[in-house]
C-alpha cells in the first residue's frame, strides 16, 4: 500500500524545532524530505544535549526519514543550486527570522516565479507581518505572550512554561496541517500557495478556554494548577503512594453520582450546592478537603480499580518511563524503532496519524550530515561526478 504522501517532495531549509518537526509529520506520512543543511555545521540541533556516541538524540527524533544535502545557500553558487531544487519538489518548509532568505533571493516571491505549484511554509515567531515580525523569537517567548504559561501552574506561583517546547511544535502541526490542505487545493487550481504560521498565532490558537472564559465573565483565567476551570472533579488527586487524575466533564449528574458512591460519600450526590459542573466550580472549597481525605487512604492503583468499576473516568500520572511502559501506548505503537548506523536501532515518539488504507509513521534513520549531497543532485539537477567536486572543493556543498 502507498503511503498518504507518496510521491510529494518536500524541500526543507530549517533548523531545531518548528521546521524540522513540521516536516518530520510529513515524512512520517510518506512524503520525501531533503534537508538542507550549512555545510561542515549543519543544524545547530545536531549539537544539542544528550549526545549518544556522537548523535544528538534530539536530532536523530525529528530528522528521522530524511535525507541531508549540504549547500552554502549564503554564495551565489549554493543559492542557484537552491532554486533549481524547488523547480523539482513540490513543498519548501522554512523556519528563519522573516526576511532572511530573502536577502538570498530563496523566498517566495522568487521561488515560486520558477515554480508556480510550489507550496511555500513560513515559520517564524510572530509571522511576516506586524510590528514584531523581524524579532527572533524562540519557544518560551511564544508560550509567555500567547497566555499558556500565565494558566499553567499551581496558584500563586510564578508563571510556568508546560514541560515540552509546544511553541515550536504546535506550529510545526498547524504547518504541516495547513501545507496538506495547500496540495489539496493546488489539485483544484493547479497552483501553489504561501503558508504563513506565526507560533505566536497558533499559541493564541490553543487559548481558546481561556478567552471563551474571559469573554463570558470578564474575569482573567489564572493558574489553577491540574484542575479545569468548568468542572469538578476534574484534575489530579494525591493518593496513598502517587498521583491519578479524575475527569467528571459532563453536566449529567450520572459521573458525579458513581465518583460521590466510589469515594464512599453518595450523600454528596444529592446535595444541592453540587447539583451541575458549575455548581462544584463555585463549591469547590467545600469539596476539596473531602475529596484530598478520601483520595490519601488508598494507593493509586486500588483508586483506578474502584473508579474504573464505577465507571468513572481516570488514569495514572505516567512519568516518562511509564508511558513507554503502559499497555495502551505499546498496543498503538506509540514507540517506535528506527534504524541507526551505531546503535541498529533507535526508539523515538511515535506520530499518531492512522489511516486504514495506508501504512504511516517513521520510515528510516536520521541523516548524517551531507550524506545524500551527492544523491540528489545527481538525481534532481542531474550534476555529474566532476561538477560535485569542483563544487565541493569551493566549498559550496
Amino acid at each position: 500500500m502507498s503511503q498518504p504522501l507518496e510521491g510529494i517532495t518536500v524541500l526543507e531549509i530549517g533548523h531545531i524545532l518548528s521546521g524540522p518537526f513540521c516536516t518530520m509529520l510529513l515524512a512520517d506520512m510518506g512524503a520525501r524530505v531533503i534537508k538542507i543543511e550549512r555545510p561542515r555545521q549543519g543544524d545547530e540541533a545536531r549539537r544539542l544535549g544528550p549526545q549518544v556516541n556522537g548523535d544528538s538524540a534530539y536530532f536523530m527524533s525529528v530528522n528521522r526519514g530524511k535525507e541531508s544535502v549540504t549547500v552554502d545557500f549564503s554564495r551565489p553558487e549554493g543559492k542557484d543550486l537552491i532554486t533549481e531544487l524547488s523547480k523539482n519538489v513540490d513543498v519548501v518548509v522554512e523556519n528563519f527570522i522573516p526576511g532572511s532568505l530573502k536577502r538570498f533571493g530563496l523566498d517566495h516571491e522568487n521561488l515560486s516565479s520558477v515554480n508556480p505549484r510550489l507550496v511555500y511554509a513560513s515559520i517564524s515567531g510572530f509571522g511576516q507581518e506586524g510590528p514584531r515580525a523581524h524579532d527572533p523569537a524562540l519557544d518560551i517567548i511564544v508560550q509567555a505572550m500567547g497566555g499558556i504559561m500565565s494558566v499553567t501552574g499551581e496558584t500563586s506561583r510564578q508563571p510556568t512554561r508546560p514541560g515540552v517546547s509546544l511553541g515550536d511544535s504546535i506550529a510545526g502541526l498547524f504547518a504541516a496541517l495547513s501545507i496538506v490542505v495547500a496540495l489539496l487545493k493546488r489539485g483544484t487550481t493547479g497552483r501553489g500557495q504561501y503558508v504563513d504560521v506565526s507560533m505566536l498565532d497558533c499559541q493564541v490558537t490553543m487559548m481558546e478556554n481561556a478567552f471563551s472564559r474571559y469573554f463570558a465573565t470578564g474575569q482573567i483565567p489564572s493558574p489553577i494548577g491540574s484542575r479545569h476551570p468548568a468542572a469538578v472533579p476534574f484534575q489530579a488527586f494525591t493518593t496513598l503512594d502517587g498521583h491519578i487524575v479524575v475527569a467528571v466533564l459532563s453536566d449529567d449528574s450520572t459521573y458525579w453520582t458513581k465518583f460521590c458512591e466510589a469515594i464512599e460519600h453518595p450523600e454528596l450526590g444529592n446535595d444541592p450546592r453540587f447539583k451541575d459542573a458549575w455548581s462544584r466550580v463555585k463549591n469547590y472549597e467545600v469539596l476539596r478537603p473531602i475529596f484530598d481525605e478520601c483520595m490519601s487512604r488508598r494507593s493509586s492503583q486500588e483508586w483506578l480499580s474502584i473508579l474504573t468499576r464505577f465507571g468513572v473516568p481516570c488514569g495514572p500520572v505516567n512519568s516518562v518511563d511509564e508511558v513507554i511502559r503502559d499497555p495502551q501506548v505499546i498496543h498503538r505503537g506509540m514507540i517506535a524503532e528506527i534504524p541507526h548506523k551505531k546503535f541498529g536501532k533507535w526508539k523515538v515518539a511515535n506520530t499518531p496519524f492512522r489511516f486504514n488504507g495506508s501504512p504511516s509513521g517513521p520510515q528510516g534513520s536520521s541523516p548524517n550530515l551531507g550524506e545524500h549531497t551527492g544523491k540528489v543532485l545527481k538525481e534532481l539537477l542531474g550534476l555529474s561526478d566532476d561538477d560535485l567536486a569542483k563544487l565541493k572543493s569551493e566549498g559550496i556543498i
